[in-house]
């Protein structure tokens, strides 16, 4: 199965959905910002099948520009952003991204994630 980079910058966040998605026997690797995020792509990015990313990182990007690097590196990445805000994902996004607005309902993404991890298009 491949594996699922998780962009989180709150360490509380990350580790219930991290957690979440490796109680579902995913390869997760969770990270706080773009910079760490960037760093496993360059090294992993055709293993990488999904990409969870919160929209708002607080830092000098956002996930909407981690997802767009990570589709540079491998155009079949699948991403799930994250956010509080309301926006559209179609506007900013990459094409095919999905949308779970917090808070939400972290079995629920496990299961967005897991099928797109098994089923990647």
């Amino acid at each position: 199965m491949p594996i699922v980079l998780l962009v989180e910058d709150d360490p509380q966040v990350r580790g219930f959905v991290a957690d979440a998605l490796a109680e579902r026997g995913l390869d997760v690797r969770a990270v706080d910002g773009d910079r760490a995020a960037q760093r496993i792509l360059e090294k992993e990015a055709t293993q990488i099948g999904v990409l969870v990313a919160d929209v708002n990182l607080g830092s000098s990007a956002n996930g909407f520009d981690v997802a767009q690097r990570a589709r540079r590196l491998n155009p079949r990445i699948e991403v799930v952003y994250i956010t509080g805000d309301p926006l559209n994902v179609s506007r900013f996004g990459v094409s095919g991204g999905v949308l779970m607005p917090k808070p939400f309902d972290v079995a629920n993404l496990a299961d967005v994630v897991e099928a797109l991890a098994k089923d990647p298009a």
